[in-house]
Protein backbone atom coordinates (compact mmCIF):
# COMPACT_ATOMS: atom_id res chain seq x y z
CA UNK A 1 0.00 0.00 0.00
CA UNK A 2 3.04 2.29 0.76
CA UNK A 3 4.71 1.53 -1.72
CA UNK A 4 1.65 2.75 -4.86
CA UNK A 5 1.47 5.63 -2.54
CA UNK A 6 4.66 7.01 -2.73
CA UNK A 7 5.35 6.03 -6.63
CA UNK A 8 2.36 7.96 -7.58
CA UNK A 9 3.54 10.80 -5.84
CA UNK A 10 7.23 10.69 -6.81
CA UNK A 11 5.26 10.02 -10.26
CA UNK A 12 3.39 13.15 -9.66
CA UNK A 13 6.64 15.49 -8.99
CA UNK A 14 8.50 14.14 -11.55
CA UNK A 15 5.79 15.39 -13.79
CA UNK A 16 5.88 18.52 -12.18
CA UNK A 17 9.15 19.15 -12.26
CA UNK A 18 9.64 18.02 -15.94
CA UNK A 19 7.08 20.37 -17.01
CA UNK A 20 8.39 23.51 -15.04
CA UNK A 21 12.05 22.83 -16.69
CA UNK A 22 10.64 22.77 -19.80
CA UNK A 23 8.65 26.26 -19.22
CA UNK A 24 11.76 27.92 -17.41
CA UNK A 25 14.35 26.59 -19.81
CA UNK A 26 18.28 28.32 -19.65
CA UNK A 27 18.80 30.05 -22.31
CA UNK A 28 22.89 28.83 -22.27
CA UNK A 29 22.89 25.33 -23.56
CA UNK A 30 25.16 24.00 -21.36
CA UNK A 31 23.23 25.33 -18.47
CA UNK A 32 20.62 23.11 -19.80
CA UNK A 33 22.38 20.17 -20.51
CA UNK A 34 23.89 20.34 -16.89
CA UNK A 35 20.44 21.16 -15.30
CA UNK A 36 18.70 17.93 -17.12
CA UNK A 37 21.68 15.80 -16.75
CA UNK A 38 21.85 16.26 -12.67
CA UNK A 39 17.91 15.81 -11.82
CA UNK A 40 17.85 12.20 -13.47
CA UNK A 41 21.05 11.51 -11.66
CA UNK A 42 20.01 12.87 -8.44
CA UNK A 43 16.27 10.25 -8.88
CA UNK A 44 18.33 6.90 -9.60
CA UNK A 45 20.78 7.56 -6.78
CA UNK A 46 17.91 8.53 -4.04
CA UNK A 47 14.80 6.62 -5.34
CA UNK A 48 16.37 3.50 -7.22
CA UNK A 49 13.97 0.23 -7.03
CA UNK A 50 16.33 -2.20 -8.63
CA UNK A 51 20.13 -2.36 -7.42
CA UNK A 52 22.45 -5.09 -7.67
CA UNK A 53 23.09 -4.76 -4.08
CA UNK A 54 19.27 -4.87 -2.58
CA UNK A 55 19.27 -3.98 0.89
CA UNK A 56 16.59 -6.04 2.96
CA UNK A 57 14.02 -2.85 3.38
CA UNK A 58 12.65 -2.47 7.25
CA UNK A 59 9.60 -0.74 8.54
CA UNK A 60 11.03 2.52 9.69
CA UNK A 61 12.16 3.20 5.57
CA UNK A 62 8.99 2.80 4.37
CA UNK A 63 6.58 4.20 7.48
CA UNK A 64 9.00 5.68 10.49
CA UNK A 65 5.87 5.72 12.81
CA UNK A 66 3.91 2.76 12.17
CA UNK A 67 3.31 1.00 15.29
CA UNK A 68 0.52 -1.64 16.23
CA UNK A 69 -1.53 -3.26 13.94
CA UNK A 70 -0.26 -1.25 10.93
CA UNK A 71 3.64 -2.15 11.91
CA UNK A 72 2.69 -5.90 11.50
CA UNK A 73 0.68 -5.48 8.40
CA UNK A 74 3.89 -3.80 6.41
CA UNK A 75 6.44 -6.24 8.67
CA UNK A 76 4.79 -9.05 6.78
CA UNK A 77 4.21 -7.20 3.31
CA UNK A 78 8.09 -6.72 3.35
CA UNK A 79 8.26 -9.93 3.79
CA UNK A 80 5.74 -11.48 1.10
CA UNK A 81 3.38 -12.57 3.01
CA UNK A 82 -0.13 -11.61 3.10
CA UNK A 83 -0.86 -11.15 6.95
CA UNK A 84 -4.63 -10.68 6.31
CA UNK A 85 -5.43 -14.54 4.55
CA UNK A 86 -6.22 -15.66 8.15
CA UNK A 87 -9.61 -13.58 8.27
CA UNK A 88 -11.37 -15.36 5.53
CA UNK A 89 -11.25 -18.84 6.36
CA UNK A 90 -12.50 -21.71 3.46
CA UNK A 91 -14.14 -24.54 3.68
CA UNK A 92 -17.54 -25.68 5.16
CA UNK A 93 -18.77 -25.06 8.61
CA UNK A 94 -17.11 -27.52 10.97
CA UNK A 95 -18.79 -30.60 13.07
CA UNK A 96 -17.68 -32.93 15.81
CA UNK A 97 -16.58 -35.37 13.73
CA UNK A 98 -14.77 -32.77 11.05
CA UNK A 99 -13.81 -29.81 13.16
CA UNK A 100 -13.09 -26.80 10.70
CA UNK A 101 -9.23 -25.74 10.40
CA UNK A 102 -8.85 -21.94 11.10
CA UNK A 103 -5.64 -20.20 10.91
CA UNK A 104 -4.34 -18.18 14.17
CA UNK A 105 -1.69 -15.52 14.84
CA UNK A 106 -1.17 -17.68 18.10
CA UNK A 107 0.86 -20.54 18.64
CA UNK A 108 -2.00 -22.53 20.83
CA UNK A 109 -5.38 -24.20 19.91
CA UNK A 110 -8.22 -21.95 20.57
CA UNK A 111 -11.60 -23.50 20.65
CA UNK A 112 -15.09 -21.94 20.49
CA UNK A 113 -18.75 -22.51 20.50
CA UNK A 114 -20.64 -19.99 18.78
CA UNK A 115 -24.23 -21.98 20.14
CA UNK A 116 -25.98 -24.93 21.19
CA UNK A 117 -25.97 -28.72 19.97
CA UNK A 118 -25.65 -28.03 15.91
CA UNK A 119 -25.21 -24.54 15.74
Amino acid sequence: MWRRICSSQLKAQALALAQYSCRSAPVNPSIASRSLISRPLFASRHFSADSGTSVKKRVEDVNPVATGHEREELEAELEGKNILEIDYPTGPFGTKDAPAVVKSYYDKRIVGCPGGEGG
